[in-house]
């Protein structure tokens, strides 16, 4: 017989399935209805079994937080019903209310976190620390992209595509242009609002001639910054338990390393526009720029780490921390997160 937490994971499996069975066309309707049907069922019989058995939650953030409310005997089964919950919820706004057939990131990013919710209480391992990470990144994700940004479409309405140019425009367009005259090269910043192609347009010139490449969203930094954003956060939470005025300090810089990191990338691509045209602008944009990004972020995050280490006392993984039992003395034989 299955055990309870494998019945609750093919439950949310089940439901999840019929989420992206839904993309397939609304002739499926019926059979996507079944399917969350059965999965829901599943579940049911599953928090049934776990309510009744002598369930411990394991160690972790989320059980750290969530047993200032609940007995912590009975947090696993919080979080696991809360994940399958979330899937079951999102599953039929999409399926039933909204009805719409585009997939779309939000829709694997509010998934994974609730599969993650699932079996975060499965078994105690040595990899908490991880785990925490996981479920607080897809946590942090799904506020990020899901919540304030679909919040912020809904309040800007019509207007959402000029805010955003605008935006993008003052915040990656003028400051990659200005960079680039300061270095002597000659090139114009574009806000074109006419709605055809891109608003945010960077002009340079090769060999004689007046070049254009389109700044969309994935070349402003939004999403980079909400990730970085969400990186850290689930890191700082997961590595120190709390967030204070020096983790503050870290994720403000963070903030800032990830906008100079985005603007260094953007000179180079169109400095290489510049010197070889737009074959290698493109080359540059798809291959190097990542790598300089990536570069920019490693390090700034090996310093922070160090420094966050000494002013928040960092010595031992969170298992040797103080807690009910006492301090435990024991070395920390744990692998940084550096």
């Amino acid at each position: 017989m299955l055990r309870s937490e494998w019945l609750l994971l093919l439950g949310s499996l089940l439901v999840a399935g019929a989420l992206y069975n839904h993309y397939m066309g609304h002739s499926a309707l019926l059979i996507e209805l079944v399917m969350v049907g059965i999965g829901t069922t599943l579940a049911v019989l599953a928090c049934r079994s776990l309510l009744r058995s002598d369930v411990k939650g394991s160690e972790g953030a989320l059980v750290d937080f969530l047993s200032r409310y609940v007995n912590k005997d009975h947090c696993g089964v919080v979080i696991s019903i809360a994940g399958f919950t979330l899937i079951l919820l999102w599953s039929l706004w999409k399926i039933v209310f909204i009805g719409k057939t585009d997939l779309r990131m939000e829709d694997f990013i509010v998934t994974l976190l609730g599969l993650s919710l699932v079996v975060y209480s499965s078994e105690r391992s040595r990899l908490g620390e991880v785990k925490d990470f996981i479920v607080l990144y897809l946590l942090f994700l799904t506020i990020v992209f899901v919540v304030i940004w679909r919040t912020y479409s809904l309040v800007t309405g019509e207007s959402h595509y000029r805010v955003t140019a605008y935006a993008e425009y003052y915040v990656v367009t003028m400051p990659v242009t200005w960079m680039l005259t300061a270095l002597g090269f000659h090139v114009n910043a574009i806000l074109d609002l006419d709605g055809i192609g891109l608003s945010n347009i960077i002009e340079y010139e090769h060999d004689g001639m007046m070049l254009r490449v389109g700044i969309g969203v994935g070349c402003s930094g939004l999403y980079s910054a909400g990730l970085f954003f969400s990186a850290f956060l689930a890191f700082v939470v997961a590595r120190y338990r709390r967030v204070d005025i020096y983790t503050s300090v870290g994720l403000s810089a963070g903030f800032v390393v990830t906008w100079m990191a985005n603007i260094t990338r953007m000179v180079v691509t169109v400095m290489a526009g510049i010197a070889w045209g737009h074959p290698a602008l493109a080359t540059v944009h798809s291959y190097i720029g990542i790598i300089i990004f990536v570069a920019f972020i490693t390090v700034f995050w090996v310093f922070i780490v160090r420094w966050l280490d000494r002013k928040e006392g960092r010595t031992a993984p969170p298992s040797a921390l103080p807690s009910e039992e006492g301090v435990s003395e024991e070395p920390s034989n744990s692998a940084s997160a550096e």
